[in-house]
């Protein structure tokens, strides 16, 4: 009879182990699943910041576009050739000042996107540390169960052998 109790408390105990193990694995699992899911949203946040840079570049230039008009108009009100000298030269300066700008907003919304990929590639690989943990949870929990297996029995056959003699 204690043998028989001893085999199914190593038995429940070695079930319940490997229980563990596959709760582990599949709490991780859920873990890379969420990581996976907020990088998509990294990405599409990086996606998200080149479509409004755009718009507002559009916007940008019109605005120039407006500005630039009504200097050339005020040039030519107050009697100076628009084409020639000064206001030439203040309107190429203009364009130079919003081209340099305008560059510089590409570069720090090119900054901008890449810090979103750089956070969605963290994701991804933080997802698949997660799954490979949860991998290695679930099978040392089966070793471990395995062992226990192995103790248990070999514990009730030494108590078999020690009852024979």
């Amino acid at each position: 009879m204690a043998n028989t109790l001893m085999a199914v408390g190593t038995v429940v105990t070695a079930v319940g182990q490997i229980q563990a193990g596959k709760g582990l694995k599949t709490a991780a699992d859920y873990n890379a699943s969420i990581m996976d899911r907020n990088a998509k949203v990294a990405v599409t946040e990086a996606e998200q910041i080149g479509r409004v840079a755009g718009w507002d570049a559009q916007d940008n230039e019109k605005e120039f576009k407006i500005l630039n008009d009504r200097s050339v108009m005020a040039f030519g009100k107050n009697g100076w050739m628009t084409g020639s000298g000064t206001p030439l030269k203040r309107q190429m300066a203009n364009v130079i000042e919003f081209q340099r700008d305008m560059e510089v907003t590409r570069y720090n919304t090119k900054v901008k996107q890449n810090e979103k990929m750089e956070v969605a590639t963290n994701m991804r690989l933080s997802a698949s540390l997660k799954r490979y943990e949860g991998r290695a949870q679930l099978k040392a929990a089966r070793t471990q169960a395995m062992g226990t297996l192995l103790t248990g029995f070999g514990k009730m056959a030494q108590s078999s052998g020690s009852q024979a003699a």
